[in-house]
């Protein structure tokens, strides 16, 4: 099967490179839900720095050796939901290192599946050693130590999924990583065109749609892992079902300061009880979540310049805050921030010398 994403690793090549001249690094928002960026500067230096800080926001915080390459370039188009990150990533030649035990947040808590498009890639993590090509695919523990060698330019579909998702799916989920995972078959064919028909849409699917598509990616990556949970799958599955739907609901109403508990157990038709013990095995709850997803949201807002000029408090009543002494306060909890410090501590960074 071709590739059917549109373009290549020259196209990419030159936008990047476009994009070089004597210019500083770009401001960039990496709490948005869609991100389209490329490495910029008009030095090799600059140009892998700034690589570097697209994998640590993005993906990991891992050490990056680049081949020394005067035309080195790096570009990540990425969609991202509650559920996972979908990346269209491409870039020229280098190794990756992860030497950390432990993820250092929630965010970092994952699987990488990945789907290779052009080049090659080496993977190694716990004693196995794969080499995948275009139309392979592998995944690989994330909070785990690993190494990635790719020797020439590549590019590939980087699924982040969390972990608890795929090991209430997958028996062995230990055994897979860092193994060459054959596409030759229905599901594997299947599971290549709807990644790639996806990523060839990144920015252009609702919040909404993200989710739902999603849940499709997860259960597809599943399949093609094999070996799946077969004691009470169909009752998991249903919970995962209704999990999205409840947090869809609540995604879809952020904005109503009357959203809590007892509005969305009427609206969805599940108890909270129900709905609370539903989020129990992310280790949250359904309030703790609408307070996390509305202070994303303020975040974003916070961060993007086409809102310089709205007050403070007008992204959080835009996102369901009434208080605006209670907002500071769990923002700061959140972000080690005040609202206005996070703001102009971004703006500083971001301004030219």
């Amino acid at each position: 099967m071709g590739n059917r994403l549109d373009g290549g690793l020259r196209e990419w090549r030159a936008a990047a490179a476009d994009l070089g001249g004597s210019r500083r690094m770009p401001v960039t928002n990496w709490s948005c839900e869609n991100i389209d960026v490329a490495t910029e500067g008009s030095s090799t230096s600059e140009r892998v720095d700034y690589w570097r800080e697209m994998i640590l926001r993005m993906f990991a915080d891992v050490e990056i050796g680049a081949v020394p390459n005067p035309e080195f370039f790096g570009k990540v188009r990425s969609q991202k939901c509650e559920l996972l990150r979908i990346s269209d990533v491409s870039a020229a030649a280098q190794a990756v290192n992860r030497r950390h035990l432990q993820p250092r947040s929630r965010d970092e808590d994952k699987y990488f599946a990945v789907l290779m498009l052009e080049g090659t890639e080496q993977l190694e993590q716990d004693g196995n050693r794969a080499v995948i090509g275009p139309g392979d695919f592998a995944i690989y523990d994330a909070t785990r130590p690993h190494q990635l060698n790719f020797a020439n330019d590549w590019r590939q579909i980087i699924v982040s999924l969390p972990r608890p998702c795929l090991n209430q799916l997958v028996v062995g989920m230990e055994s897979r990583m860092a193994t060459r995972i054959s596409m030759d078959n229905p599901v594997g064919r299947v599971m290549r065109m709807f990644l790639e028909s996806v990523t060839s849409q990144i920015s252009q699917f609702s919040a909404a749609e993200m989710l739902r598509l999603s849940e499709s990616a997860t259960n597809l990556i599943a399949l093609t892992l094999g070996n799946q949970q077969t004691l009470d799958l169909e009752h998991s599955r249903s919970q995962a079902l209704t999990l999205m739907r409840v947090k869809v609901f609540v995604n879809d109403n952020l904005r109503d300061p009357t959203l809590n508990a007892q509005h969305v157990s009427q609206r969805t038709g599940l108890s909270a009880r129900y709905i609370n013990k539903l989020f129990e095995h992310e280790g949250s709850s359904l309030m703790r979540y609408i307070l996390r997803r509305r202070l994303e949201r303020c975040s974003a807002d916070l961060l993007n310049p086409a809102n310089a000029t709205l007050r403070i408090s007008e992204i959080a009543f835009r996102w369901g805050f009434n208080d605006l002494s209670h907002f500071s306060r769990v923002f700061r909890e959140c972000y080690g921030h005040a609202p206005r410090d996070w703001r102009e501590a971004q703006l500083r960074q971001c301004s030219p010398e």
